[in-house]
């Protein structure tokens, strides 16, 4: 043959399913690109060394590898509906003549096209791009802006070897489809899956139970350590539940509607519901996808969008004023540190700055972990495996009231219990380990009047309880007792004291790294520093801001998937179905009922992966809820709004690509 043949004909034929080619080199191009400006970000060497942005690095590689395997699985998939398209094409070519040799070649030309133009033009982009990329990172994460052009070669070469592996994959695949199939079966396999589906009654079954399990685990958790515990079993669950929810449960249904005479035997419902009926069986695996992405970019999307929206409430909770001195000592020594004294250097500090101030108060506290069954509470420590472990926290009846503005009422031998979820009776008893059966310590317990903000959220590992005694001579008391029983590694008192200060966050940030440093005068203490609200606000919004970068860069990601899919899937269908809605039209069906037909079929492939993606949605809301108390955010009210919202913007991308694939598949059958 000539030698230029093989080139001529790739071209040709990619120029001949351009409709088909194109979304497919888009995708190259988009992934390409988002990789590559990945990887530059991770490869700049001239950021600042900072806490911040190591966040951005744990970020950027988190998004690589989430990209590269994203990029591995849908080219494979997009890749197959190529395939399949071009059955028959290829099979002609083996009957006139072309032996499977000199398919490979051209389809070897063909993969070399599209690697050129796909990576080339993904690289371009990528490079233009970046810029823009990297100026809204660095505005939602709170960065001084920084950006160099430099051209990384690292990450130039690291994008076109993940890609070129990639489609050299898919190339050996479709040429292995070629060397075993034949060219008859290759003809013929266009029309397989004709036969009409049997109801898979287990198989529904079983789809039921997954998604009632799934559904099960995120109402049912309680506390942060159960939802994050069970929340990717039950990721699985439903996304197994899915699978067969569109394989078996959507053929269930579809047959019911088809009993249902007064609903099936109309125009638009009966072509629609007969056709989706036929094709489930190929349908269901394309329709689950679609639902899966939808519902990851749903979630991604509306939780890093709550995280990053919420900052300012996690930063009002925790860090409530613009400086807080904390200081840790042994209350039981002969010269205990003086809280009132700490006060005063710190104002006179303040003061030799040239800083108005407002002094906010302070509080005194002491934490270590026990156990808490029936009014009994036993030191124990490091023991996460028991369900009444928990993390106590005292403190004294003055600051109590500082918190809440309740005045004093509690007597001697009295005290407020606060533990979420539990009953906690009329006494507490203290005990300094698990065998003891005589009480160290009793208090009978009264009404609590309010409940300190965030004083009793659960952590990561464990529930938090509040106990408020009488004055810190009983603080003292508890104190001895917790260092008797953990003598090794007991807790120390803690004492917060809160200030405003009238300055810039730099300043302010100066100001606590100069104010750190030893006071004297106080008594002993065994640590001090000064915390500020500026740092941490700039570290909140650097993590936050990256998960909601990252959540929106992968959800754009997985919304191009979703349509990319839907796509191919009117488009293939489309081919499909004009044969015989030629052969309707022959018989007497007219444009207006094939139009009404068309909409009925399109929507209910279109919208109903889209409905079962919001009730995933709807029922994984609170595990999301509970889940986002590991970065101390609590505000149901935001997550839902950021959750409706996400919903309403998604529906409205969607709609918009039903609107462009019903003209496409009406153009295609109506031709």
């Amino acid at each position: 043959m000539n030698e230029f043949l093989y080139p001529r004909l790739a071209a040709q034929n990619i120029l001949k399913n351009r409709k088909f080619y194109f979304p497919y080199l888009l995708t190259i191009i988009g992934t390409s690109a988002a990789l590559y400006i990945l990887c530059a970000l991770q490869a700049e060497q001239n950021l600042p060394d900072s806490l911040r942005y190591v966040y951005l690095q744990t970020f950027v590689s988190i998004g690589i590898f989430v990209v590269t395997v994203f990029s591995v699985i849908f080219l494979f998939y997009t890749n197959s509906f190529l395939m399949k398209r071009r059955k028959k094409e290829i099979a002609l070519y083996n009957i006139l003549g072309m032996g499977k040799r000199h398919i490979a070649g051209v389809l070897g030309f063909e993969t070399l096209y599209i690697s050129l133009a796909g990576i080339g033009g993904g690289l371009i982009a990528g490079m233009l791009f970046k810029k823009l990329v990297t100026m809204s990172l660095f505005y939602i994460m709170d960065f001084d802006f920084y950006y160099t052009s430099e051209i990384h070669l690292n990450a130039v070469l690291l994008t076109i070897l993940i890609f070129v592996f990639i489609l050299f994959l898919n190339l050996l695949y479709n040429l292995r489809r070629i060397h075993t199939a034949n060219p008859i079966q290759l003809l013929q396999e266009g029309m397989s899956g004709e036969k009409e589906p049997k109801t898979r009654w287990f198989l529904t079954i079983i789809g039921i139970l997954f998604l009632g399990g799934g559904y099960t685990f995120a109402l049912t958790a309680r506390s942060v350590m159960e939802a994050f515990t069970f929340y990717f079993v039950a990721v699985l669950f439903v996304i197994l539940g899915t699978y067969c929810l569109f394989t078996a449960v959507s053929i269930t249904v579809l047959k019911l509607l088809r009993k249902n005479r007064k609903f099936y035997y109309q125009t638009s419902h009966f072509i629609g519901v007969s056709g989706m009926l036929y094709r489930m069986k190929r349908n269901a695996v394309g329709l689950a996808n679609i639902c899966i992405l939808s519902t990851m970019v749903l979630v991604m999307v509306s939780g890093t969008l709550a995280l990053f929206l919420g900052t300012e409430d996690i930063l009002d909770a925790y860090s409530p004023f613009d400086l807080v001195a904390e200081v840790r000592f042994d209350p039981a020594l002969k010269n205990p540190f003086r809280p009132d004294d700490m006060v005063t250097a710190i104002e006179q500090r303040m003061e030799e700055e040239g800083y108005s101030y407002t002094p906010q108060g302070s509080v005194t506290s002491l934490s270590f972990s026990a156990t808490y069954h029936d009014g009994e509470l036993r030191m124990l420590r490091y023991n996460y495996t028991d369900v009444s472990y928990l993390e106590l926290k005292i403190i004294p009846e003055q600051s109590y009231c500082e918190q809440t503005g309740a005045a004093p009422a509690l007597q001697p031998g009295q005290a407020y219990f606060y533990f979420p979820g539990n009953d906690t009776g009329a006494s507490l008893d203290f005990y300094i380990d698990q065998e003891s059966q005589e009480s160290a310590l009793s208090f009978s317990l009264q009404e609590l009047p309010a409940i300190p903000e965030n004083i009793t959220q659960d952590s990561f590992l464990v529930s938090h309880a509040l106990l408020v005694v009488p004055n810190d001579d009983i603080l003292k008391q508890l104190f001895l007792l917790q260092k008797k029983a953990y003598p090794e590694s007991y807790s120390l008192v803690n004492w917060s004291g809160y200030f405003d200060i009238d300055a810039e966050a730099d300043q302010i940030i100066a100001f606590a790294q100069d104010a750190s440093s030893t006071i004297g005068n106080v008594g002993e203490y065994r640590s001090y520093v000064m915390n500020d609200r500026a740092s941490k606000a700039k570290d909140s919004y650097a993590m936050n801001g990256g998960f909601f970068f990252l959540g929106v860069f992968l959800g754009l990601l997985f919304t191009m998937a979703a349509v990319l899919i839907i796509y191919y899937k009117q488009l293939s269908e489309g081919y499909e179905d004009r044969e015989r809605f030629q052969i309707m039209q022959k018989v007497g069906l007219d444009k207006k009922q094939i139009r009404q037909s068309i909409n009925s079929q399109v929507l209910m492939v279109f919208f109903l992966p889209l409905l079962v993606s919001a009730i995933h949605v709807a029922m994984n809301f609170r595990l999301v809820s509970i889940l986002l108390l590991l970065f101390n955010l609590d505000n149901s009210w935001l997550t839902l709004f950021c959750t409706v919202a996400t919903l309403f913007g998604f529906i409205l991308i969607y709609s918009l690509v039903y609107l462009i694939t019903a003209k496409t598949y009406y153009r295609i059958v109506s031709r």
